[in-house]
């Protein structure tokens, strides 16, 4: 390791260690350790690392750490491009030898204080969207400019505001044009363009 990489560790850790607790430290270290003695791959390791970073920043220090951990990992494995991913909550918990009711306490928790937004495929298999991450970043602002500009054809007379007409056309540019996410999910995502859509329109009146 350089110099500079070095540095650039130390500098980061003092940061993060100014802005939480010790034991915040110590269980982002040891979710690392846990993820690499079970052979988890590094793109859902560190994503799980991220999500038990977020959470410990809003929960209280947790009284099963193996299980947070594995919860975060959990729902990180369950993006919506995971599809079709058909294991069970026990059978997840059975991979690493946890209770399938603490699996299931901790990633209801996260997913609760995080706000996590979750969708099902058609065997009702539940998937999760970060609010904070890139897809529901692009629904909120493609919702959020399509209401700009009817609103204005509207009020210019251009053409008449339709609610479903106009979700619609969301759905189909998310999911047939950005291919967002995979088809399997459209009625979920139309559901969620939905809800944004009403809250967005009633900004105009």
């Amino acid at each position: 390791m350089g110099a500079k990489n070095v540095a650039y560790r130390e500098a980061f850790e003092k940061k993060f260690s100014e802005a939480n607790r010790a034991e915040h430290l110590s269980l982002i270290k040891g979710a690392y350790k846990y993820y690499i003695k079970n052979d988890v791959r590094d793109a859902l390791a560190f994503g799980a690392i991220s999500l038990v970073n977020k959470y410990l920043q809003v929960a209280k220090l947790p009284k099963e750490e193996d299980a947070m951990f594995v919860a975060a990992l959990y729902l990180v494995s369950r993006h919506p491009f995971s599809f079709a991913n058909h294991t069970s909550k026990q059978e997840f918990a059975e991979q690493f030898g946890i209770k399938a009711t603490s699996l299931d306490w901790y990633s209801e928790n996260i997913t609760e204080k995080l706000g996590f937004i979750r969708i099902y495929d058609y065997r009702h298999f539940p998937y999760y969207i970060d609010p904070e991450g890139i897809i529901n970043s692009v629904i909120l602002s493609v919702v959020r400019l399509t209401v700009e500009e009817l609103m204005v054809r509207t009020v210019l007379g251009v053409e008449t505001f339709n609610e479903d007409e106009a979700v619609d056309g969301i759905v189909d540019r998310l999911i047939d044009r950005l291919k967002i996410v995979p088809n399997v999910f459209k009625p979920e995502i139309r559901r969620l363009v939905s809800e944004y859509m009403g809250k967005e329109v009633k900004k105009y009146i």
